[in-house]
């Protein structure tokens, strides 16, 4: 295949990973979370299974749609799960350690895979179903069956309609949409940008070396200690300063030129921004998702994903036509209007700033 058509095929399985995702997590309010979490696992595990196993570009496409598809519901029901049986001061500290160990893997999968790769192109596959495989067997020995703590509110009836009818909902799915195209894939946007910029492979590799490690050790630092700082009550100021800092981080990025410390500085800003978004976004859903439809809601939500999928060719759009500078500028625009959302969803619906019960 050659270039573009593998990033069509990978825009494709991911589009439509992420749709039939929305399906498969509103549905997993209907059945025990713990079995639905087992499930996705092994139909996870089946795709990189599978794949090496091919040679037809169409299964491919199609076996890497069920990884993405079955990553989204995992994501989607483990967030439900963690709604459902932690206290309302548990939920943020919980959530940002678990955003931390998902950057640590997408820190050191990389290299580990360019590793293997050295060796078999099979074997970052079987790496990953093996990987896959040690969840599996901790929650089916050690994860209890979703009971909702919040037993003082009574579960509403199982209604996906509801989704259309909540304009909180909307808006800050919205958010979330323009949010991931700012920071879901800022590295590969990054690279595209030095290359468009410098016309130097060689100091795009550079700035992707500074930019990544730096990024990861920000969010392994200092995620739990400000992501678990987050509630209700203080969720508005917060997600303010981090949109400043996304815009800061923003700033220094397009003022960075060819030195590499900026860039480092840049990037440490920037990932302020998104230590603090990411809890955000789902303390905003858990908010205002009713009891009995919790994934539900956090399905709804993962549609922003979206927007990280849709950056790179954007990105390409823009450096293709626009002044290089302008890309970081309309990124900028985007992330205040995505905060705007946030703040326009929160007046909709009246805004819970005492814990729930727990």
């Amino acid at each position: 295949m050659s270039v573009e058509n593998i990033g069509y095929a990978l825009t494709i399985a991911l589009t439509v990973g992420v749709v039939f995702s929305l399906g498969f997590g509103i549905l997993a309010d209907k059945f025990d979370k713990k079995r639905y979490m087992l499930i996705a696992i092994v139909a996870f595990i089946a795709g990189f299974v599978a794949i090496p196993l091919v040679d037809n570009v169409t299964l491919v496409v199609l076996f890497f749609s069920l990884i993405n598809c079955a990553y989204s519901v995992f994501s989607t029901v483990l967030k439900a799960w963690f709604s459902d049986v932690l206290t309302s001061s548990q939920k943020a500290r919980v959530f940002s350690l678990n955003y931390s160990f998902l950057n640590i893997g997408w820190t050191i999968g990389p290299p580990i895979g360019t590793l293997l790769v050295m060796y078999s192109l099979q074997l970052p596959f079987w790496l990953a179903a093996f990987c896959a495989a040690l969840p599996l067997g901790f929650i089916h020995f050690f994860v209890q069956k979703s009971v909702a703590l919040d037993t003082a509110e009574e579960k509403m009836p199982w209604q996906p309609s509801v989704l259309l009818k909540d304009r909180a909902l909307f808006w800050f799915t919205l958010s979330g949409l323009l949010a991931s195209y700012v920071g879901g894939s800022f590295a590969s946007c990054i690279s595209q940008y030095v290359l468009a910029a410098n016309a130097d492979s060689d100091f795009a590799q550079k700035v992707v070396a500074v930019v990544l490690p730096v990024n990861a050790a920000v969010v392994v630092t200092l995620q739990y200690a400000l992501g678990r700082k987050i509630s209700a009550s203080n969720i508005r100021p917060l997600m303010t300063a981090a949109t400043l800092f996304f815009i800061l981080g923003l700033g220094g990025f397009m003022l960075s030129g060819e030195n590499l410390i900026y860039w480092g500085i840049a990037a440490a800003i920037f990932t302020l921004g998104e230590i603090i978004y990411a809890p955000g976004e789902y303390m905003l859903i858990d908010n205002i998702a009713p009891p009995g439809m919790k994934a539900s809601y956090f399905s709804a939500q993962a549609l922003g994903w979206l927007g990280a999928a849709a950056n790179p060719m954007i990105t390409g759009i823009i450096l293709t036509n626009l002044p290089h500078w302008s890309l970081f500028a309309i990124m900028m625009v985007a992330i205040v209007v995505a905060w705007l959302m946030i703040l326009r969803g929160m007046s909709v619906k009246a805004w819970n700033e005492s814990p729930k019960a727990a």
